[in-house]
């Protein structure tokens, strides 16, 4: 009987170190299935995204900041990348925006009336967001749980998620890290 229990009471003392090795693998997300038809007039889907990395921010079109911040930011850390900005509000036209109003004003975030004329000149645009599409995403922020505006994704050339931030995201050397893990 005792040997019993003091195997019994080994059992129950090494059963939660169970599975603890450190050899476990991280379980991998694929993004969710998705198709979209974009700003540009372009439809966008994992079909058409298979092969290469890409980053999805998830964004409404009423969501200034930490959207655009979050944009920009990516922007300046690997310009020309391409983006996929969903919109996580399912209602078409959210906060009287259509999606290419949305771009444009996206665009517009770091804009600066340097000269104080009450207009932005050329010289004082900053950058457009041009490898940036537009898009309704409900659906996708849903599958992933995304519950943060301004959250990012970040997605390998196999269609898994590498990386998932949830809200503000502007750390340059972060994104640089998080965008080279994505297309190893």
């Amino acid at each position: 009987m005792n040997k019993i229990t003091i195997l019994l009471v080994i059992t129950l003392f090494l059963s939660p170190l169970s599975g603890c090795t450190g050899d476990e693998e991280a379980e991998t997300v694929a993004f969710p299935a998705f198709s979209q038809t974009a700003d540009n007039g372009e439809t966008y889907d994992n079909a058409r995204m298979s092969g290469a990395p890409y980053i999805v921010i998830f964004s409404a079109e009423w969501c200034n900041n930490p959207c655009y911040t979050t944009m920009h930011a990516i922007w300046n850390t690997i310009p020309e990348t391409t983006v996929l900005v969903m919109s996580t509000d399912p209602v078409e036209n959210a906060g009287g925006l259509t999606l290419s109003e949305w771009h444009e004003s996206a665009n517009a975030h770091d804009d600066n009336d340097d000269n104080g004329d009450g207009a932005v000149d050329e010289s004082e645009e900053g950058v457009s967001l041009t490898t940036y599409a537009f898009m309704k995403g409900s659906d996708a922020g849903q599958a992933l749980d995304i519950t943060k505006p301004g959250s990012v994704v970040f997605v390998n050339g196999a269609g898994e998620v590498t990386f998932k931030n949830e809200g503000r995201m502007d750390d340059s050397a972060e994104i640089q890290a998080k965008w080279d893990e994505a297309s190893a």
